[in-house]
Order: C-alpha cells, then structure tokens, then sequence
C-alpha cells in the first residue's frame, strides 16, 4: 500500500502539543462548564430523548426461497382488530425496499402489528397478485412497546407464496398522509430519500441544524433528514456523498460543491441530527442508501466526510462491508476528523443529560473503540475502499481550531489511510480551501479511472 504524507513542522507542533496539553484540557473544561450552565438547550436534550423513547424498533433480514433479480419489499401493518384478512382491520404503516436479500428496520410508534413482505417483479412499488409474497397469518401478530427493540426477525418470501385479496395494492398511496399522522405511527416515511433540493433551502440553515444537535427529535420533523440530491440522478455520473459534522449542515460544502467536477460527478449530501447517537445515524444513513440503490441500481459511491462526519462515515463502510456485503464504497476522503474524539466530551459524562454524539465523542468510548477493535483484534477498511486522509493544523497550534492534531492522526486511523496529506488551515477553514477542492478532484478523477 502506497502511502504519501504531505505535511509540514509536524514533529515540532506535536511537541508543542504535549507540552500544552494541561494548558489546553483546563481552558476547554472551563470554557465548556460555562457554556453549559448558561445553555437551556441543555435542558430539552431529556425531553428529547424521552420522545424518541416512545417508539420501538424492529429489525431483521428479508430473503426468498429462490434467487430473484427484483426488489424485495418488506411492509409493516398495524393491526385494528378483527381478522387481519379483512383490510379494513389493519392499517399499512411503513416499508422498506431492499435491492436484493438483507437486512431492514423500522421504528414504529407502539402497537400490534405484524409483517408481511414480497419480490416487486415490476419495481413499482405496486403489489400485484402474480408477485410471490408472504401470506397474512394472525398467529404471527406482536405487540411493540415504547423503547422496545425486537430484532432477528427473519422473513423468507416463499416461491408459491400469494397473498389473497384485491389487487393491485399500491404501497405509496396506502402511506400518504400527514407529519402529524405519520407521527402517530412510524418514522421512516419522515425521512429524506433522493428528494432534489438546493443547498440554498431552508432547512439546511444553520439554526435547524443547530436544532439537530439540541433538539434531535423535533429535527426529524421539521428538517427532514436523509440524503438529498441536488440535482436529478444521472447514471452516467459516479455519486459522491457529503456528510458533515456536529452541529452542522450541507451548506458547509458550498464552496467544494460548486468547483465539483459536475461533468463526471454527481453531489448527494448528506442531513443528520447530529445529536443522535453515531451509530444510529451511521445505520440509518446506510438503509437509505440501500433503498436508493434499489431504485437507482448504481454499484459505485464516493465519501467525502468532514470532522465527525468521517466517524459515521467509517461506520457506514464497515457496517456496509460486515453486515450488507456488499463493495459499495471504493473511495473515503476524510477531513479533519477527531478519529479519537474530543477531549472536551469528557464532560457530557457529567451532564444532567448528555447529548448522544458526545458521548460517542469521549476519547475511548465504545463507538470510537469498535471503529478500530472487533473483540480486541484491529478493524480495517475493507480491501475496496481506499481511504484518503485529510489533517488540518494552525501555524504554532496543536490543534486546527478544533480539533487536535494527535486525534486527527491516530495510528489506526493512519494504518488504514493509502494517503495522508496536511493543510495549514483551520478546521473549518479547509472546507473553502482552493488547494482542497483541487484534491478532492484529482482524488475522484484517479479513482474513477482505475
């Protein structure tokens, strides 16, 4: 493996770094407890974690008794009361489309339901008589309870299987209702799936995605996250997915979206409530691509990750590559990532309530540690994705603002890179960085040309 690093006067920051390094952890644990006790966001973040609460999860694996080339659509059904052969008595809730055999989720508002799924020959979302399917069966409806997570629910579409009654049944219409309802049953039809949208919306301000961090659960509703497109898809172009940080929004990439090879790539970012928990949204952000690439059939996808955003988007990769098996994402350029978190998380551990991402972002937490370990052996990239790593770092600092430098080079994280490179720039400086842009291309150009 090739590795180049382009930096300058690193050993001398370094010193610097541990020699300051008192000095620094005392200024940001001041500077943090001041912020905290005057903060009254603070004070929502329980509130908030008490409304997500209130759903449950539901997750497993979809299959079919004999290989198919067709979407696999997996529905969620409320049960009313009555026989549940009789479609007055059930309401469909949510699904989920899968390109082939895998694994699916819902979060669902507490209930009985029960699940029924099948192979849509036509892709249209429609479900036809002659699409085999997992019949009706009332001994197989469950309760889910607030905060409950029911997984390994394995469901296998039977070859002869039919599911009898009027058809076609469209699965679109059937969901077509407003937040307000949608809240009362499901999360998933909440979420942003390719909708095409400018960076220039609204719901990318600042101030939403502020509300992201403090205020994940009423973000979802009001800001909509997922992965938007900004423009139609083009399958001639390689997508190239931008995730950002804490606290932030698409709009930060504003200046590397505009000098983006348009010609050959097509920008998709990424919407997040940054103060849910990092695996969460690292999963999340995986089914929408799943469901995206069964809609759109690409095979390829670049990364480009901005400071925490690089965490969730190793998760993603790992998760993709471990649990979906699949080799989806050839390229990952990270920049200015804490890839061993932040010093001044330490204290959402002594919070009278932590927002989620903090507690991911505590050096050595658990979601940092199993982005390196997997019971206590190192945890790679897989061998398709070439990871380029992108530090930042201020003349005479040990830090780029932000985040320091000796989080931003972990070994692990430096094991796994096929390039390193260094800008003196800050944190978020490096985002409209001519230089930066200018790589970021280059990178794409070479690995869409190998």
């Amino acid at each position: 493996m090739t590795r180049k690093i382009k930096y300058s006067r690193l050993s001398s920051i370094l010193y610097l770094y541990k020699t300051n390094m008192v000095i620094i952890k005392n200024l940001i644990f001041i500077i943090l407890i001041a912020f905290l006790i005057t903060s009254c966001d603070l004070l929502s973040i329980k509130k908030q974690q008490e409304k997500a609460a209130e759903f449950c999860q539901l997750a497993g694996t979809i299959a079919t008794e004999q290989p198919n080339k067709s979407n696999l659509i997996v529905v969620l059904l409320r049960h009313k009361s009555g026989s549940i052969k009789d479609k007055n008595n059930w309401t469909l809730v949510d699904h989920y489309v899968l390109e082939k055999a895998g694994k699916w989720v819902f979060y669902s508002y507490p209930g009985t339901y029960f699940l029924t799924a099948f192979q849509d020959i036509n892709n249209n979302k429609i479900f036809e008589r002659n699409e085999p399917a997992i019949p009706l069966d009332s001994k197989k409806k469950f309760n889910c309870a607030p905060n409950e997570n029911k997984s390994g629910i394995n469901l296998v579409i039977p070859h002869q299987g039919r599911i009898p009654g009027d058809a076609p049944v469209d699965i679109s219409t059937l969901q077509a209702r407003s937040k307000a309802e949608q809240l009362n049953v499901s999360l998933g039809q909440a979420l942003a799936i390719g909708e095409v949208i400018s960076l220039e919306d609204q719901r990318f301000s600042h101030e939403n995605a502020r509300k992201g961090l403090w205020k994940p659960f009423d973000f979802i509703w009001e800001s909509k996250p997922g992965i938007y497109f900004l423009q139609p898809y083009d399958e001639n172009k390689i997508p190239v997915l931008f995730i950002h940080g804490i606290n932030g929004t698409p709009i930060e990439f504003n200046f590397l979206i505009k000098n983006l090879d348009q010609s050959r790539f097509q920008p998709w970012v990424a919407y997040y409530p940054s103060g849910s928990k990092l695996n969460n949204i690292a999963t999340h952000l995986n089914q929408t691509i799943n469901q995206l690439k069964a809609h759109h059939h690409f095979q390829n996808l670049f990364i480009v990750a901005h400071s925490m955003g690089g965490l969730v988007a190793r998760g993603m990769i790992l998760e993709n590559s471990e649990t979906f098996q699949e080799k989806l994402y050839s390229l990952f350029i990270s920049i200015s990532t804490p890839w061993n978190g932040h010093a001044a998380a330490q204290m959402a551990k002594h919070a009278p309530a932590a927002v989620y991402s903090w507690l991911d972002m505590t050096p050595g937490s658990e979601f940092l540690t199993q982005l390196f370990y997997k019971e206590s052996r190192i945890r790679h990239l897989p061998a398709h994705t070439s990871h380029h790593l992108i530090f930042t770092y201020l003349s005479g600092k040990s830090d780029d603002s932000t985040v320091s430098i000796e989080s931003q080079l972990r070994p692990e994280a430096q094991k796994d890179a096929e390039h390193i490179y260094g800008f003196l720039q800050s944190h978020s400086g490096v985002l409209e960085h001519t230089e930066t842009s200018k790589l970021i291309n280059q990178t794409l150009y070479d690995a869409n040309n190998e």
